[in-house]
């Protein structure tokens, strides 16, 4: 069953389960967050596909998630500061411009349940990895010790947030259905990334340790 809900266009993309923070400045996105407070409704957030965040209408993608409003801080000149949770994805089915802001015909998506523990298993291990190598990079010296959840859903969004990839790539984790699917992508992008950070590390430090020639 389609519903009818606000839309908002970001170059982001939200994931269940997981929090963003938001500034509210353009009106017609100040007069969504009004009339959402209003009415005690809420709002989608979209990838954008094709063009910008301010100005003209973007082209968004296909499925996005609902945003659950956590805090909502109302600024004198009109703006809102905004923290929200990702709650369930959806598919636009499809979209209406008839109002200062985006608004979509929704059906909500469900998450096929994960079958391996061991798959999330590998996960845990191949994140944590990345998030060593990552934090090596950076000159970071504080502990990487990473608590991450048992349950896979909540496991795969988690990771999919976390890693440094494109709109479009996290965009594909999103639209994944299988609980075991999303995992396994990300699996493949940790080892692929992790792969590209040793690469950089190494070369850093190689550079660090060249003594010039006088």
């Amino acid at each position: 069953m389609a519903v009818q809900i606000p839309l908002f266009p970001l170059n982001a993309v939200l994931f269940p389960h997981m929090p963003m923070a938001l500034h509210i400045f353009e009106e017609r996105y100040r007069r969504m967050m009004h009339d959402c407070l209003e009415q005690g409704t809420t709002f989608g957030v979209i990838a954008i596909r094709e063009g910008r965040e301010i100005g003209p209408s973007a082209e968004p993608y296909e499925v996005g998630t609902l945003a659950q409003l956590r805090a909502a801080d109302p600024l004198p000149d009109g703006r809102y500061n905004i923290v929200v949770v990702g709650a369930s994805r959806f598919h636009v089915e499809t979209l209406s411009r008839e109002l200062p802001y985006l608004t979509g015909s929704v059906r909500y998506l469900l998450d096929l349940p994960a079958g391996s523990a061991e798959l999330a298993q590998r996960i845990s291990e191949a994140f944590r990895a990345y998030a060593r190598t990552l934090s090596a990079l950076q000159q970071n010296t504080e502990r990487t010790d990473i608590e991450l959840p048992d349950d896979p859903e909540l496991l795969s969004y988690l990771v999919a947030a976390a890693l440094q990839v494109s709109v479009a790539e996290r965009q594909q984790l999103l639209e994944i259905d299988s609980t075991d699917e999303r995992l396994k992508a990300c699996l493949s992008i940790l080892r692929r990334e992790r792969m590209l950070l040793e690469n950089m590390l190494g070369y850093a430090t190689a550079s660090s340790s060249t003594v010039p020639l006088n």
